[in-house]
């Protein structure tokens, strides 16, 4: 009977534990994007949105044309191998305020030869995808 209640809980508790897939969050994704626990928090949208990136600083900048709408991501480091881990800054309007998130731990899941980087932080899960612009 012990055994049975045991496995029944244990059932209970794994079930209640929402898994993130990362290809389906993430990788799978081709536009600019931040998303934080399989939702998507902001998407560049080239008509009405800008992107702005600092080599010196590591930093990707995506907002609106207005401003109102926006994240910037500051890594410690130059994001450039798939694998590389690395810590980042991330702050991010919503519709009430603006979130900062200081010293996140992002790893490197894919590059694209077009200058894309897929990085996500699986403490907070949030995936970004940023671009390097020449």
């Amino acid at each position: 009977m012990k055994r049975t209640a045991i496995l029944v809980f244990m059932a209970m508790i794994l079930a209640g534990c929402k898994g993130y897939d990362i290809e389906e969050i993430l990788l799978s994704r081709e536009d600019i994007s931040l998303t934080q626990k399989g939702r998507l928090l902001f998407s560049h949208d080239a008509a009405t949105c800008q992107l702005g990136y600092s080599s010196d600083r590591n930093e990707f900048r995506v907002y609106d044309d207005e401003l109102g709408n926006f994240f910037i991501v500051r890594c410690n480091a130059r994001p450039d191998t798939e694998g590389q881990t690395l810590k980042a800054d991330l702050t991010w309007t919503t519709s009430t305020d603006t979130k900062t998130a200081k010293g996140l731990d992002f790893k490197v899941q894919r590059k694209g030869a077009d200058g894309h980087i897929w990085m996500w932080c699986d403490s907070d899960k949030i995936g970004v995808v940023v671009k390097e612009l020449d």
